[in-house]
């Protein structure tokens, strides 16, 4: 805007607003990022009326005519993938999600097989990717959500030491506090496996990174666990916060709270029913009766052997181990692909093996969803039958015969770039540990209790199982299931909250964005004071 060097600009008559519209760019410099190709095709796609283009509107030919170019319109920075919908989600599903989507601090639970990590991954999707951060407490369940572990992105180590040391160590790396101040969504799934000590730690770290004194910061928080299943790993000598809703800052962090009730993964009314009982350790002669009978029944077929789950995951690898040496044959070796130095991270993080050694007549489990519709999913059960082209061939329960080719999974490093592991989609499987088969749906399994030490743990090895006719239990003793006190009086607290707020009318869409808001403000002030 230096205007005519020859004639000062206060001479002239003409404003300077006049000076940009009247379309002389001789004096302008060309500071768009937007490439004179890119407007050479916005006018191409702007062109005098055909038979297919309808004409511009009168509006448009004026500009034009005037020689006003605004160039093309500019590009939205994020919207929602066109892969999110809602047809697949229940009810209850879709009234978490929106309330997700409405800001607030969300935590929902539910029993094994409700669908809470499908869920999970479809708020993910809905949130911004720029600002949402998917963690899980374990590298399994973070790599399902295709996140990364609560530790990684906190920067904080075990959380070891007092929050001002934490703080201070967090602050002397600068990824670390670019990653908090960032962040405006913190998914953590398996909270239930997060300790209590260390999520008050966090929620100090955040606040402090972050100079905000709201809880966590200001971040919106999306927590999701069962509480009933697998509790964190503590020393049991120490006194001190085991559980997440133990620490005070809990009730403070979580504005709405959630039950899925509907449960997909097992179908058979008296096998859920049972299920529902073991979960909050009530066993009765009746469900004692039916699990001792399973003891006996047949669940192998077509060379097929039942997944032995084990308490201990020392006791699963030696099992596997002793019967791939004892079957005749040449070994075969898949050796994994991963990104550059990650392998021992990689390990940790997915389930797939970096070496798996397998032979003919080898008992395998399916580590991918491959085929929903002809039952190759996650946890389906087979036998090596023979090798094509160096791939192995699979016969499923399901009597369907499958080339196995090289499958990718992906994990998110501590400074946020993924990481990626190529194998064979597969696994041992004459026996698993109760740990790593959380999430997985075993369509024939049979399991000891005899060495269960956890509580919940007995729960998720029987919640395993598809049906009561997939599973057989050797040695079932009611003293094996139980439940954690402190989670039982936590679930009640929880269950008497949800029934004093008032839901969302189910089936009933909302008149308006107003409305909605309307409703969900009253959602917070019935939960609210609930507490």
């Amino acid at each position: 805007m230096t205007g005519d060097k020859e004639k000062p600009l206060v001479t002239t008559k003409q404003t300077i607003r006049t000076k940009l519209l009247s379309g002389k760019r001789a004096a302008f410099e060309e500071i768009s990022p937007v490439t004179l190709t890119d407007i050479q095709i916005a006018k191409n796609k702007i062109s005098k009326s055909t038979t297919t283009t309808p004409s511009p509107p009168a509006k448009k030919r004026k500009s034009e005519e005037t020689g006003i170019n605004r160039g093309p319109a500019p590009k939205k920075l994020y919207s929602p993938s066109p892969l999110i919908s809602t047809d697949r989600l229940n009810a209850e599903q879709q009234r978490i999600l929106e309330a997700c989507l409405s800001g607030k601090n969300v935590f929902f639970t539910g029993s094994a097989g409700t669908g809470k990590s499908f869920l999970l991954k479809r708020i993910i999707t809905a949130l911004p990717p720029d600002v949402t951060v998917a963690t899980a407490s374990t590298g399994v369940a973070a790599c399902h959500i295709g996140g990364t572990t609560l530790h990684a992105f906190a920067g904080i180590g075990d959380g070891s030491g007092t929050v001002e040391h934490l703080c201070e160590r967090a602050l002397k790396t600068p990824l670390v506090v670019q990653k908090w101040r960032k962040c405006k969504h913190l998914i953590i799934d398996e909270i239930s496996m997060v300790e209590g000590s260390f999520f008050e730690k966090l929620e100090s770290v955040a606040r402090h990174i972050r100079k905000n004194e709201k809880p966590f910061g200001g971040i919106q928080l999306i927590l999701c666990g069962d509480f009933l299943q697998l509790p964190p790993v503590v020393d049991k000598n120490k006194t001190m916060k085991r559980f997440c809703f133990q620490s005070p800052c809990w009730d403070k962090c979580i504005d709405l709270c959630f039950e899925l009730k509907e449960v997909h993964r097992q179908k058979d009314q008296e096998f859920v029913s049972i299920l529902n009982n073991i979960r909050i350790g009530r066993v009765t002669k009746e469900i004692n009766n039916r699990l001792l009978k399973t003891a006996t029944q047949k669940i192998e077929g077509d060379g097929i052997l039942a997944t032995r789950l084990c308490s201990h995951t020392n006791d699963s690898r030696m099992i596997n181990d002793s019967k791939l040496k004892d079957l005749d044959g040449e070994e075969k070796i898949f050796s994994s692909q991963d990104s550059d130095n990650a392998t021992t991270l990689l390990d940790i993080q997915t389930i797939a093996p970096s070496k798996l050694v397998l032979k003919i007549g080898a008992q395998v489990m399916l580590l991918k969803n491959i085929n929903v519709n002809a039952g190759l999913v996650n946890g389906a059960r087979g036998v090596v039958v023979k090798f094509e082209e160096g791939l192995p061939v699979v016969r499923f329960k399901n009597k369907k015969e499958y080339t196995t080719h090289s499958e990718r999974w992906y994990v998110k490093n501590s400074n946020g770039s993924l990481l990626c592991r190529k194998q064979i989609p597969l696994n041992l499987a004459w026996a698993f540990s109760i740990h790593k088969s959380q999430g997985l749906t075993l369509d024939c399994v049979e399991m000891s209790l005899s060495k269960i030490f956890e509580a919940g743990q007995a729960y998720v090895a029987l919640s395993r199982a598809q049906s009561l006719d997939a599973l057989r239990v050797l040695d079932f003793d009611s003293r094996h299931v139980w439940a954690d006190p402190h989670v039982l009086e936590f679930y009640q607290k929880f269950r008497r909250r949800l029934q004093q707020m008032e839901f969302i009318p189910l089936g009933r869409p909302l008149a308006d964005k107003t409305n909605k808001k309307t409703k969900l403000r009253e959602i917070i002030e019935k939960q609210l004071r609930a507490k």
